[in-house]
């Protein structure tokens, strides 16, 4: 990708040992809205290598997203261009959503998994099954319960906050956000059978 590359490759290595004084704010004047932590207007699209891990066994893809203004029934629409490849995959979801309230209008997917190849669009509610990309969590709030710093591969200390909620019944998605980047350095979403780890690996 592009300048941003080298410095996200080793701040993503860092961000997980940030160290910090935790929150205990249950205020939710003291939250911030998961879509929050997506810029869109500061990206053109990056990449996540994304982990899962389930009943034992552990899978890894990578899944890239363009984005761009577009239009949709003759509105205005955020267009995603949604890639996983990888782990026997290789699929590329159209995604229309709303730039105003983040539902999804459309989704197309393309591509095989496994021996199964599809052409079609798919319900809008198939968003819920990717890797996070800013569309399932943008009106849940978030607590910051830990900030630190992350040193880049020039030395310098660049902020990192973790954000996280939880549904209290073992749902819980936890952001790590550093200001400077427009995207999550690291998204992870768990429950008691499933936890899903996107690694940042560079945007443009």
């Amino acid at each position: 990708m592009n300048r941003a590359c080298a410095a996200v490759l080793l701040l993503i290595a860092c961000a997980v040992a940030v160290s910090g004084c935790s929150s205990q704010a249950q205020d939710l004047r003291n939250t911030t809205l998961g879509g929050n932590f997506y810029n869109y207007d500061k990206v053109h699209h990056w990449m996540y290598n994304v982990t899962m891990i389930a009943g034992g066994a552990t899978s890894a893809w990578n899944m890239t997203v363009y984005v761009r203004n577009d239009t949709f029934g003759g509105a205005p629409a955020r267009y995603m261009q949604i890639l996983t490849e990888g782990n026997g995959m290789n699929i590329t979801y159209d995604v229309w959503s709303d730039p105003k309230n983040y539902g999804v209008l459309k989704m197309h997917a393309k591509g095989t998994t496994g021996d199964f190849f599809q052409d079609r669009d798919v319900s809008n509610l198939q968003i819920g099954t990717l890797p996070d990309v800013g569309l399932s969590y943008y009106f849940v709030p978030f607590w910051a319960i830990k900030n630190g710093t992350a040193t880049t591969a020039s030395g310098s200390k660049i902020p990192v906050t973790v954000y996280s909620a939880s549904d209290n019944k073992g749902l819980t998605v936890t952001y790590w956000v550093c200001p400077y980047v427009p995207v999550p350095l690291q998204v992870e979403v768990s429950d008691p059978n499933v936890r899903i780890v996107e690694t940042l690996v560079g945007y443009e």
